[in-house]
Order: structure tokens, then sequence, then C-alpha cells
């Protein structure tokens, strides 16, 4: 008999294997979305991150950019007047138009999706945003308020770099407002064992470390002559949008500076520079050149060792080339060989382009042929910083003392017939009017002029010769001022008998004279300004340190603009009696629009150097000589030239190869060509503030860096 089983359904274990299976995969899945998930967004806030970084990498960059315009617009005429003109130099709006600048406000210009017909697009973009409050992008250091918290008045501490102070409590307050640069901010007790030396002594320009940037303007590390003006804030980009992203960061701190550097290198030629070689092709003889470089563009031909070198717009080297006695390649910059060098010599290759800096900008302040010539500039007034942009950037109007061509004989007859001579004196400028109208007068020397008659009496507020006399019978006296009696009482009577008269030639530091009977010149001669003034009562050399010759063609329109090439009907200058410069304890300089003839030896008697200063013997006291052409010697030439120190050019660079300085390629008094063989030039670097003359040429540095994370002030991200 058989047995009956009972049957269980069919598919029960089936359920039960696929349900479990199922669950297993779908823990699985889950757990791989999970991950997914997670992957997804960290990718999407490193994504951000990164996006973010380069986005506050170019805003920093356009910060550097727009910094100095907006500091220079701040010193030039009527930059306060209106709230239209001084609004767009604001640190708030020079952080705004950064933002604009980079196109930091949207993920894509929207001229962009126009141009592709995606101007109905949707931008996912939850970090796209217009940014409406730049505060919440910029601000101060904590805890300070505003924008920027700047560096001077009161020291920030640690990481942050040595405060400059004023005596300017508008300079304090606008400060925080507008990028000031003033020659009010200097070096004051604040900075002391900050700077390399004392601020009593050096309060203007100190010796301070060149920043950590790969520019060959000096090593980075190394202390050089400068001012730093700077100002710190935070910036995080991503803050206000965290709530959208949900991206937390830590705001960064970083401090923008602006580096006043007076010219201080070897050679520093705003100009298309050939280094080595003369216009005619034979190479440099003779010269020498012990320091840094610096030119807008230069060719460095063949067999040159330089120190280092830097330029804005490009450099190229010719074959045999060295940088500091090491070969270098004819294209420095090409892929592998700043590379190859530092793997050679174990350093970097001090060749170098401001653009290669990273966040900052190299700016010579280049005013060109203005640099010469106050009457080219009109009075600036209304500007937010103190010191106004020609006072700061023309050299001509940073002169002490002046002297002016101010009237002439007549339109077609140019003889100079009045000069202006301006000085300091108590502090406050003081002007003087010379007439030069000659008298007929006979058997009285050249340069007398008539004043009075016998028995009158003429005030001279400045030293003069003076005769007294008729009829070539004449008794004299010789720098003379205040109240004279032309009378015999005071002079004797040299023709008894005769109404007699007086006479005055002025008993000043130059003259006018006319070289090779057909140029007017101005003839200057230095080692006789310290008694004149002593005479005049004015302030010392100290203060009257530096003199500017120019013509007022403003004025007065029978007197012509000189032209720059210098035309020969133009006026001259000549430099003479300017061996022993040692009168002027703070240097010398001179600074014309005309031609400069050097007839005499210039500065060759020496002074001891500074205790402590490390400067070598022989030290001369520093000067420095501006013209648009300088030729050398003047009714004879010189039969050997020695020239030591720095030398320059502020021809510009158009960028058009044609336009080449050379130097070295110097002229004599008749316009010929130096033998090049009878010159000897060695070029050395200023290491020391007490060597800059009291005229020089200024060049900015601009950089932003970050503050050393050390230094930070504890915050949450």
């Amino acid at each position: 008999m058989e047995s009956k089983r009972k049957r269980a359904p069919r598919g029960y274990a089936s359920y039960v294997t696929v349900l479990t299976l199922g669950i297993i995969v779908l823990v699985m899945l889950l757990n791989s979305y999970r991950t997914s998930i997670r992957a997804h967004a960290a990718q999407k806030e490193v994504t951000l991150r990164i996006d973010y970084a380069d986005k506050e990498d170019e805003i920093l960059r356009a910060v550097v950019n727009l910094t100095p315009n907006r500091a220079i617009r701040a010193m030039t005429h009527e930059s306060d007047a209106t709230s239209a003109s001084r609004n767009p130099l604001r640190w708030g709006n020079i952080f705004s138009d950064a933002l604009d600048q980079v196109n930091a406000r949207e993920s894509v210009a929207t001229a962009m999706l126009n141009n592709f017909g995606l101007q109905d697009a949707r931008v996912a973009n939850t970090g796209d945003t217009a940014f409406p409050n730049v505060n919440a992008v910029f601000d101060a250091i904590e805890p300070e308020s505003g924008y920027v918290a700047p560096g001077i008045g009161r020291s920030l501490g640690a990481g942050f770099p040595a405060p400059l102070e004023t005596a300017n409590v508008d300079i304090i307050n606008d400060d925080r407002v507008f990028p000031i640069i003033s020659r009010q901010k200097i070096y004051g007790p604040l900075a002391a064992g900050e700077v390399g030396l004392p601020v009593d002594e050096y309060p203007e320009f100190n010796l301070i470390s060149f920043p950590e940037i790969r520019f060959s303007y000096t090593e980075p590390g190394q202390p050089f002559v400068a001012k730093r003006n700077w100002w710190a804030f935070s910036l995080d980009l991503a803050d206000a949008d965290d709530h959208l992203t949900g991206l937390d960061r830590m705001e960064r701190d970083f401090i923008i500076s602006i580096y006043e550097i007076p010219s201080q290198l070897a050679i520093s030629a705003e100009a298309f520079a050939i280094l080595g070689q003369h216009e005619d092709g034979s190479m440099w003889e003779n010269a020498s050149v012990e320091g840094a470089v610096f030119a807008t563009r230069a060719k460095v031909e063949e067999g040159m060792d330089l120190s280092r070198i830097s330029g804005r717009r490009g450099l190229e080297f010719g074959d045999g080339v060295k940088i500091d006695s090491k070969a270098v390649a004819s294209d420095p910059f090409a892929p592998g060989v700043r590379e190859k060098f530092e793997i050679d010599y174990g350093e970097f290759l001090p060749v170098s382009l401001a653009s290669e800096a990273g966040r900052a900008a190299f700016l010579p302040i280049n005013r060109g042929p203005d640099f010469f010539d106050r009457y080219s500039h009109s009075p600036e007034t209304n500007t937010v910083s103190p010191t106004t942009w020609n006072d700061y950037s023309v050299g001509a109007m940073q002169c002490a003392m002046r002297l002016d061509v101010t009237e002439v004989a007549g339109e077609f007859d140019k003889t100079p017939t009045e000069l202006r001579f301006q000085y300091f004196k108590g502090g406050t400028r003081q002007s003087v009017d010379i007439s030069l109208i000659p008298d007929p007068a006979t058997g009285l020397p050249p340069g007398y002029i008539y004043c009075c008659d016998e028995d009158e009496m003429v005030n001279f507020p400045y030293p003069v010769d003076v005769a007294y006399g008729k009829n070539g019978s004449y008794y004299y006296e010789e720098a003379v001022v205040g109240d004279i009696t032309f009378n015999n009482a005071r002079f004797g009577d040299p023709l008894v008998g005769t109404f007699k008269a007086g006479y005055f030639k002025p008993s000043f530091p130059w003259n006018v004279s006319l070289l090779h009977e057909e140029k007017w010149c101005i003839e200057i001669y230095p080692e006789r300004f310290k008694k004149f003034l002593e005479l005049l009562g004015g302030d010392s050399l100290a203060v009257n340190h530096s003199v500017a010759v120019n013509v007022d063609h403003r004025s007065n329109a029978d007197i012509a603009k000189p032209s720059i090439p210098c035309a020969e009907h133009d006026y001259g200058v000549i430099l003479k009696e300017c061996a022993d410069l040692t009168s002027f304890t703070e240097g010398f300089s001179l600074v014309t629009n005309l031609r400069l003839y050097i007839a005499d030896d210039f500065n060759t008697a020496t002074i001891p150097p500074p205790a402590g200063s490390g400067i070598p013997d022989p030290f001369y006291p520093p000067s420095s000589l501006f013209a648009p052409e300088k030729r050398y010697g003047a009714e004879t030439n010189p039969l050997r030239l020695k020239i030591g120190g720095q030398v320059g050019s502020l021809a510009g660079d158009t960028g058009e190869s044609g336009q080449k300085v050379h130097l070295l390629d110097l002229r004599d008094a008749t316009e010929a060509d130096m033998a090049h063989d009878r010159i000897e030039v060695n070029l050395t670097q200023i290491r020391h503030p007490e060597a800059l003359p009291p005229i020089t040429m200024m060049n900015w540095l601009i950089m932003v860096e970050e503050r050393r994370a050390e230094f930070y002030v504890a915050q949450s991200p």
C-alpha cells in the first residue's frame, strides 16, 4: 500500500532565496549609492575649493594692477574735488572693480553666453553670485573694521611689516579709505629695530628686506633701500554663499604693499637699452658693471658679465653672455634653461621679467621729458593725498633751488635779460628777480648795470658787486648786501668834480654767456652756492641741495619751450667749478630741460663714509645730473673721461625695435662722438640711503602676499 506524501507549494524556497538576495543587493546598492554621494560631495567640495582658490588668485592679481593706478589718481589734480572723482579711489571700489575685472561675479560671462546663443541657459552653479556686499568678501583684519587696516601710526603685531608714521592726522584717517602715497609717511620710533638703520637718521628711506619673489631687481631677503607702504585685509570669496554651497572656508589674511624704491641700480633704463655695444657696432671698452641692472627692454651683447638683470617687456642675450660669471643660454626664458642653471649652480638664475613675479608688478615712475621741466605742469589742488603727483614724480619740481630765464630781449633776440632765483630761507621759498640789461657806461668790466645816481640809496636783497664813479674812473666793493648809499663818504671820490653814478654786478653762483659765440647758456658754479646763501641769510646746503634750471615758456610768449632732442637755438646749461661738492652735506642734484655741458671735473673730492655704513672708500657726496642731453666739455673738449656711479635713461620704450638707447655713447661739446678708448666707466649699485642723491628716479614694486599661517588670529572656519 503506497504512502501518501504531503507536497509543499511550489516556489516557496525560491521566494526566500530571492528575497534574501534582493535585500543583500539592495543594501549593497544603498551603500554604493551612499559612497558615491559622499564621493560626489567630496569632489564637489574639492572642485569648489579649487574654483574659489583660482578666483581669489585672479582677484588678488587684479588688486595688484588696480592699486597703483588708484594711488596715482589720489595724488592728481581735483581727485578730492567731488564724490565722483573720489569714490573710485576707495578701497571698497578697488576690490569691487577687481571682482569685475576677473569676472568673479558669474561663472560664465553673459557676453559669452550670448555669443553662443545660450542667453536662456540655466546656470546651476550655487557659487555664482553678484557679491552685492563687497565687505562680505573683503574686510580689514580682525579686530579692525572697514576694508583694510593700514600700516601706519600703530603696530599690528607679529607677522606684519614695520609701520610708517606721520604727523598728518588726515593721512592716518584717509589711509583706511584710500591707498595714500605721500612723502609725509616716514619711518619713526614704531619701526625702530624692524628696519636696518636708525629711523631718526633715515626716516624716508631705510634698509628693508627685498621680498621673497623671483624678480631680479635684487636678491630675495637681502636689504635694499626703500620705503614700504602696506595695508592688511582678509579675503574669503566663499563666505557670501556658504549657506548655499555648504562650504566652510577659513578667511585668509593678506598684505598689499607699495614699495617706494629710489633708483639705486648700476643701470636703470626706462628704455630699450643695448648693453655691451656702441651704436657703431664696437664693444664696450674699459667698462665694468657691479650690481644689478634694470631695463624696460634690453639686448645684452656677447661678452657681457652682469651680476643680475631684470626687465619689464623682454630681455635678449647674445652669445657668451654670463650672469654672475656663469654661462647662460642665449634665450634665458626657454623651457629648462633656468632649471638647468639651478641644478648646475645650486641657485636661481637672476634673470627675470616683472610679469613672472606672481602677485607682483614693477612700475618705474617715468614722466619722460616732463621730468626735466617745471613749466610743463599746472598747479595741482584738491588732491586726496597731500603729496601731489607732479611734486612726487617730476624731478625739476622737487629741486629746492630754481633758476629760470624769465625775460629775453625780444621775439627774435633770445638774449636773456632777466633771471629769477628761488631758494629756501627759514623753510619758506624766497624769490628774487635779477635784471641782466647792460648799461652802456664806459670803463666798467662786463656785466655791470646802472642802478642810481650819486647820493641815492639802493637796497640789494642779494649779494652784488658794486661800482661808483664815471667816465672810466670807478671804486668797487664786492659781495655787498642790504642798503648801499652811492656817495663819496662810502666809496671815496674816484673823479673829483664830476657827478657820478652807481652800478652793480650780481655776485651769483651763475652767469650768462655765449657758447662758441652762438648759443646762450646759463653757467652754474656749485662751489659758490654756500657763501652766496650765507650772504642771503638762506637755509644751508643741507636744505638748498638741488637746483632746477628752466625757461619760463608758460608766462612769456617770447620764450619758446625747449625741444627734446635739443635744438641748436635752445639755451644750454654749463656746469663749472663743480669738482668739490663737499659743502653739500646732503649731496647735490641738478635738473634741467636744456642741454647740459659738463665743462670741469665733477664731484672728485671725497668725504669720509658714514661710520658703520659699510660704504667703501673712496666715497663722494651723492650727486645726480638729469638732462635730456649731456655733453662733456664746453669751450674745450676733454682728452679723457672717467665716469663712476650709476647711469640711466628716461627715453621710454614704445615696443618698436628701432628705438634703442646706447648708454655709453657720449659726445663732446662740438657734438662729436667721443672715442670709446678714451672713456672709462665703473658702474656700481647704491646699497645705503646715505648714498642717495637729493633727486632720484622713483620705482614702485606692488605685491600681495599672504600672512603666514602661524600669525593668524585664532578663528573658526
